[in-house]
């Protein structure tokens, strides 16, 4: 499973996160895969150390996904490969990073297109996403899952 994770996160652009609402419904947007190289390669070194059920991301501090997260840290990531149609759909829990240093080694500076104030401007924040378990869909209608 591993190595289909891997693969999914190397290759995709974007991912899929969902958190719940304060009503209690599921919220699902797109956000920029940051284990991308062509999209942070700055960050290809960190992501070496890291574990793949660790997903990072950039986010507005002022996004709903915060507020979400505050109250119920429950989330789930979605990737897929559209041409096969796989995909692994991730099962976890999610939150604002609030350690200084990580947020500035996230940082690039043409990210100011999304935080015009730059990183210390109070609109830019790094969320880690922990994957517990994986539903692993093979394209042919099997699903495998279990414990990560």
């Amino acid at each position: 499973m591993k190595q289909k994770l891997q693969k999914l996160l190397s290759q995709n652009s974007f991912v899929e996160l969902c958190t719940v609402n304060p009503a209690g419904m599921p919220e699902t947007r797109a956000m920029i895969n940051l284990r991308n190289k062509e999209i942070a390669p700055h960050l290809q070194g960190f992501f070496a150390e890291q574990p793949l059920n660790e997903i990072y991301f950039i986010t507005n501090t002022s996004s709903a996904k915060i507020a979400h997260l505050a109250k119920n840290n429950k989330a789930s990531v979605y990737l897929c490969d559209a041409r096969t149609f796989e995909g692994i759909l991730l099962l976890g829990d999610a939150g604002e990073v609030k350690d200084a240093a990580v947020k500035d080694a996230f940082w690039d500076d043409s990210w100011k297109m999304y935080y015009p104030a730059g990183k210390d401007g109070g609109d830019y924040s790094v969320l880690k996403f922990t994957a517990r378990r994986y539903k692993f869909y093979n394209g042919q209608f099997k699903v495998k899952s279990g414990d990560i």
